[in-house]
């Protein structure tokens, strides 16, 4: 039922994006939640398991935004395997791993996304403009990307834990 998880989370974090983030001017510069998922799916799950999920919600992201096709595809399979790079080399402790981590998650889906744009010669703002949307977006990573990662993590434990009672109600039921 991990699969359940993901797209439950995936789902529920499109939704929030979409539906409640623009709504709030403070939260304007966030990064993105899906993306934070994908960061999430790279570091703490294994990639037989997760990558699935991460194609999955970048279908989703791509059908859903408007983006050119396979954009947030592309993104997240970038962020994917560059976050189980990273965590590959970074060899600190675990508060500032989680947090670079993320961080370069982050900047590896705006890299892509600002590589995409160029390419594409799709791009209406100005660099300095993106710049400082990319830096916001990176502090922003840094401080609240940890705790939400290890909120994923978390609440995947819950959620494998509930589902495993409800399995075994069953099982008992049966016998």
């Amino acid at each position: 039922m991990t699969y359940g998880y993901y797209i439950v989370v995936g789902i529920g974090l499109i939704l929030f994006q979409t539906a409640v983030i623009p709504g709030i001017p403070v939260l304007d510069t966030l990064f993105d939640f899906v993306g934070l998922f994908v960061i999430y799916l790279g570091f703490y799950r294994p990639a037989r398991e997760a990558l699935p999920a991460v194609v999955i919600l970048g279908l989703l992201a791509d059908n859903l935004s408007g983006a050119p096709f396979m954009l947030y595809i592309t993104a997240y399979l970038w962020v994917f395997f560059g976050v189980r790079v990273l965590s590959l080399i970074l060899q600190v402790s675990l508060r500032f791993r989680t947090a670079l981590i993320v961080s370069g998650g982050v900047l590896i889906e705006n890299l892509v996304f600002v590589f995409a744009f160029v390419l594409l010669g799709a791009g209406t703002h100005s660099p300095a403009a993106a710049t400082g949307t990319v830096i916001l977006q990176l502090a922003w990573a840094f401080v609240l990307g940890p705790i939400l990662v290890l909120g994923f993590r978390g609440a995947h434990g819950i959620w494998d834990r509930l589902i495993g009672q409800t399995a075994g109600i069953g099982r008992s039921e049966a016998k």
